[in-house]
């Protein structure tokens, strides 16, 4: 059971960042091992919209987002967190998911994963990017992640370290999602307007799409096929 938590602000020291580790504390207590990412520190470059990765898997671009992409992977939750600007998280975070993209979204890589938002603000907006954190990568066209739930904090001038209640929360959620690791849980109704839909009509349309066009989305389709939501048509 391992749960990893991604820190995207700027301050490896500061307020989200001590929520982050405040709710991995929780999940360690609940019998998780643990890891912080503090994503400053790596070198992340634009997408450049090569289409690199939906052809052969791989990602083009040499820097340190493929080791990131496969500890997120292999990770069973992730904690997101980021500091709010524009009532929406940072740019080093919608970077990360920049470069996750269609690659992720198409062969449902966070599947059956438990997600976690953590952010804050001095004034208003935290819990809207911690929402927006947390659901942008549940949903993919063949299997969904679980949002395990969101803080958002309203600092108001003070330091997170001093607001008990918003560390009791942040350490609550880690253990949920140690939790939710443990039991499976579902969560059957997170976003079922949006599944059905798409359970109806988006997901046959691009299943086909895909094996129709097997040798341009090569990469997509051997990962699905490996992961069993596609088979190899017999020779």
């Amino acid at each position: 059971m391992k749960v990893i938590g991604i820190i995207s602000s700027p301050h490896a020291e500061g307020n989200g960042a001590t929520l982050v580790r405040e709710a991995l504390g929780g999940a360690a207590e609940a019998g998780a091992s643990v890891q912080e990412v503090f994503l400053p520190s790596l070198r992340i470059e634009f997408c450049r919209d090569c289409h690199a990765c939906m052809t052969s898997g791989h990602c083009a671009v040499q820097d340190d987002f493929p080791k990131l992409r496969e500890l997120l992977c292999e990770a069973d939750g992730i904690i997101l967190g980021s500091p709010t600007y524009a009532c929406a998280p940072c740019a080093r975070m919608k970077n990360l998911f920049d470069r996750l993209g269609m690659f992720a979204w198409m062969t449902s890589a966070f599947g059956g994963k438990y997600l976690a938002g953590v952010t804050t603000a001095n004034s208003f907006g935290a819990a809207k990017a911690a929402k927006q954190l947390a659901t942008t990568l549940r949903d993919s066209v063949f299997r969904r992640a679980y949002v395990s739930g969101t803080l958002g904090v309203s600092l108001r001038g003070q330091k997170v370290s001093a607001m008990p209640k918003a560390l009791s929360k942040a350490r609550s959620l880690g253990r949920r999602m140690a939790s939710d690791i443990r039991t499976g849980r579902r969560y059957p109704l997170q976003n079922l307007l949006g599944r059905l839909p798409n359970a109806l009509f988006l997901r046959p349309m691009i299943r086909q799409a895909i094996v129709n066009n097997r040798e341009a989305m090569n990469g997509v389709y051997e990962e699905l096929v490996r992961t069993g939501i596609v088979a190899r048509p017999a020779a």
